[in-house]
């Protein structure tokens, strides 16, 4: 027994020992191939790479980094490398070059190492110091989030005054687009036929037999009153009330038609943004712009009128950033009542998005003017709206103190704190006592409040990192904004004082109407929509698309992908699977659905199409596309980027696509692949074009085909994971399905996510911050809702502990 035992020990450390050698001699081999790897890199390579791949000026002055997989890599290295030579380099030493390349500073693990991020104090960006003024300001006249849309309340009168007497009907009306003619809002005008002789004859004998009953009646006073209506077809008038939402940020362009008399007020309930109730020549058009912060709606009055006019119409149109002049959409009108927001006018230099995404990390002399000007127009807006925002009147004896609480409240919510004695005698108190006129010191306070760094930059790195900065953390990650009172009260109360209590308020902010237009931007960023010119199509091959077409396009992509996201799934798979699009009658006839000529925008299902979901809709395809063919090139370099989140380096020349016409009995497949044969083009487009050629099936305006030049299309594609994997790809849908089954594209999509809405590098918070994040986008069947509120939550806390960390390093 004990021989037995010993022999088991001694077999058991035979083991051991065989696998230490083995691992040594492993490590040893590793070694060796990397003391190779550098050898070779330094002789073949470094003279035009430089020493650490950091580029020389002479050859090659881009930095040496990608995410190709090392079986990629050591493959591009066998076929294209060094340049004009590459059987210098191949086989082993080729994969020991490769393995150097990508451990010492090719990869992108080997990136964070050379250059590790970090949390950088930020100012405000363009976008969160509009809409933190806005919200400031509007705070202080009650706060409403846009809930249903159910068209405008309208009221309808017998006269030109709007008095209840005169009121004929009262309903909601889902657009103004009407015409009356000559007849009035209750219908046509009645026309009596003229009465032949004999008959107007005995009309005068039953005119006695009348009167004689009216005297009657006359003496029933239980009789009820008749209901009113229109005496006059030649008088009448309307009221139209409610509010507008703008789904993006810009300049609205809004259309009154009509050939009487309106006034339109456009969130300012005191001046008509147009006002046309005198009329003078005859001008049937009216149009005026305004500013409108996107998310948000805005109150909406139309006041219009007919006396005497031969007829009578009206129409309410705008002209929306993006998209061609239309009648408003019922979907952006609502009875509910909203207060006037401001909205900020004055120009800002754009933010710095040279990382892929926009933050503040940037100081320029343009930026503070700007923010000096911007502080000034609201300064000035405060004073003019004084009495209402502060709740006082000019003739109250106790103005003052009424005003100086206003502004006491007006800096707290700036610095998104309760003010020390310090900062309130600073800011408000001593301005107050060395102003006789409270107009005066509430544009003075307003000024230094708004130009103040506590307003300006944000909550890192402004010394102690509390539950006050936990709030504004989140909200400017989700909205963009200063946080509302519900959260203040929150943060001041101490109740954000667990991971769970923060991640309920996330949960809740993400619902609101901010975050869904911050969601909105950052999916037009994704899918690069706003990368597309003026998209115009030769008029010969698509004589059906113009620019009203485009735009109802956008309208179908943000349909689609606002129903999915803000669905109770919220699921980012059926953002790349789905067969479903948005369709009105417009559309419907251009890509080969039966809908009624005037069929609004409604989810129609293609399944014979072979789409994969948002990557396949004609907008994308379009855009995407030349005026007379597709692009596989564009399509392919879309999904490499945006949805697997590749790198792609900058083509090292311009080169212009082959065109058709010249080459008429070639499909596009073949012309790109002669295009692209050259070496120098095939270290990217094999991926590029490799990925694009799937969406074949798909021409440049995003119509289904199946040949092209009479020949059956060739959509089949093949693409390397970044595992070194090669897959092929059948179509569309086959593409759909392996992005369905993939990581790459969810982890590309939180990554960039990340980015657009933190907007600090996610390997400043941890080097696994985005896996540690997919794994949970995945835990949670990849429900976007829910990742943004992960994401606002964990970073929350990360900022918090290395702002504690930062200020220890300082005090040490």
């Amino acid at each position: 027994m004990l021989r037995q035992r010993v022999v088991g020990d001694v077999r058991f450390a035979l083991t051991l020992m065989l696998v230490a050698l083995s691992a040594l001699a492993s490590s040893n081999r590793a070694v060796a191939e990397d003391e190779l790897g550098a050898k070779l890199y330094q002789k073949q390579c470094a003279s035009c790479h430089g020493a650490k791949g950091e580029g020389t000026a002479d050859n090659y002055p881009d930095p040496l980094f990608g995410d190709r997989s090392l079986v990629e890599l050591t493959r591009y290295i066998v076929e294209s490398m060094p340049e004009g030579e590459p059987e210098l380099c191949v086989g082993e030493e080729a994969a020991a070059v490769a393995r150097y390349m990508y451990d010492a500073f090719y990869s992108p693990i080997a990136q964070a190492r050379l250059k590790p991020a970090r949390l950088q104090l930020s100012r405000l960006t363009v976008r969160q110091y509009a809409n933190s003024v806005a919200d400031l300001v509007t705070g202080f006249r009650g706060e409403n989030r846009w809930k249903k849309s159910d068209g405008l309340k309208a009221e309808y009168y017998k006269s030109r005054r709007f008095g209840k007497e005169d009121l004929v009907i009262s309903r909601n009306d889902p657009q103004v687009d009407f015409s009356y003619a000559d007849g009035t809002p209750a219908g046509p005008r009645e026309v009596k036929p003229e009465a032949p002789p004999e008959a107007k004859a005995d009309e005068k004998k039953d005119e006695k037999a009348e009167d004689k009953k009216d005297e009657k009646a006359e003496e029933k006073k239980d009789e009820k009153p008749k209901e009113p209506t229109f005496d006059n077809p030649d008088e009448f008038s309307a009221r139209w009330n409610g509010s507008v939402f703008a789904p993006e940020t810009g300049d609205y362009e809004f259309i009154v038609e009509t050939e009487n008399g309106m006034r339109l007020w456009v969130n300012d309930t005191s001046t008509p943004l147009i006002d046309a109730w005198v009329k003078s020549g005859n001008d049937n058009r009216y149009t005026a712009s305004v500013r409108l912060l996107g998310g948000r709606a805005y109150r909406l009055r139309m006041e219009f009128f007919k006396f005497k006019e031969k007829s009578a119409s009206i129409r309410l149109k705008w002209r929306a950033p993006h998209h061609v002049e239309e009648v408003i959409p019922a979907r952006y009108l609502s009875t509910d009542w909203f207060p006037t927001t401001f909205v900020v006018t004055t120009p800002f230099p754009p933010d710095d998005a040279s990382s892929g995404f926009e933050r503040g990390t940037s100081v320029s002399r343009e930026w503070d003017e700007a923010t000096t000007f911007a502080a000034l127009e609201t300064a000035k807006y405060v004073v003019v709206n004084l009495s209402e925002l502060s709740r006082s009147k000019p003739t109250d004896g106790d103005r003052k103190e009424k005003v100086q609480k206003f502004c006491d409240k007006f800096v707290e919510r700036a610095f998104r704190r309760p003010l020390s004695d310090t900062e309130r005698e600073f800011f408000v108190n001593r301005i107050f006592a060395a102003e006789s006129s409270p107009e005066d010191a509430t544009l003075r306070t307003v000024l230094l409040a708004l130009k103040s760094p506590r307003f300006l930059y944000r909550e890192f790195g402004q010394g102690e990192f509390d539950q006050l900065d936990l709030a504004s953390w989140l909200s400017f990650t989700l909205w963009d904004s200063i946080p509302d009172q519900q959260l203040f009260d929150a943060a001041t109360k101490g109740q954000l004082q667990d991971r769970a209590a923060i991640l309920r308020q996330a949960d809740r902010m993400v619902n609101d109407p901010r975050a869904k237009s911050k969601m909105q931007e950052f999916l037009h960023h994704w899918l690069r929509v706003d990368h597309f010119p003026d998209i115009s199509k030769d008029r010969t091959l698509y004589p059906e698309f113009d620019a009203v077409v485009f735009s109802d396009l956008r309208t179908s992509l943000d349909l689609f992908v606002n129903d999915v996201v803000w669905s109770d799934r919220s699921d980012f798979h059926e953002l790349l699977t789905s067969d479903v699009i948005y369709l009105n009658g417009r559309l419907g006839a251009l890509y080969g659905v039966e809908l009624d000529k005037l069929a609004e925008f409604q989810p129609v299902s293609l399944p014979n199409q072979r789409r994969s979901g948002v990557l396949s809709h004609p907008y994308l395809m379009s855009g995407f596309g030349y005026d007379k063919s597709s692009s596989p090139i564009h399509r392919g370099v879309f999904l490499a980027k945006s949805v697997l989140g590749r790198f792609i380096k900058t083509p090292p020349i311009a080169v212009a696509p082959l065109a058709p016409d010249l080459h008429a009995n070639m499909t596009t497949r073949e012309r790109v692949t002669l295009q692209t044969s050259p070496d120098a083009c095939q270290s990217c487009h094999t991926m590029i074009n490799g990925l694009g050629f799937s969406l074949e099936n798909f021409d440049a305006v995003g119509r289904y085909r199946e040949q092209e030049v009479g020949r059956p299309i060739d959509a089949k594609g093949t693409y390397f994971t970044t595992a070194g994997k090669e897959v092929e790809l059948d179509g569309a849908r086959g593409l759909s399905e392996f992005l369905a089954s993939s990581a790459e594209p969810s982890h590309a999509f939180v990554e960039q996510l990340f980015q657009f809405m933190v907007k600090q590098p996610a390997q400043a918070f941890s080097l696994d911050e985005v896996e540690q994040l997919h794994q949970v986008f995945a835990q949670q069947n990849f429900n976007i809702r829910k990742l943004l509120a992960e994401m606002a939550t964990v970073t929350a806390l990360q900022a918090q502990e290395a702002n504690a960390q930062a200020l220890q390093s300082a005090s040490n």
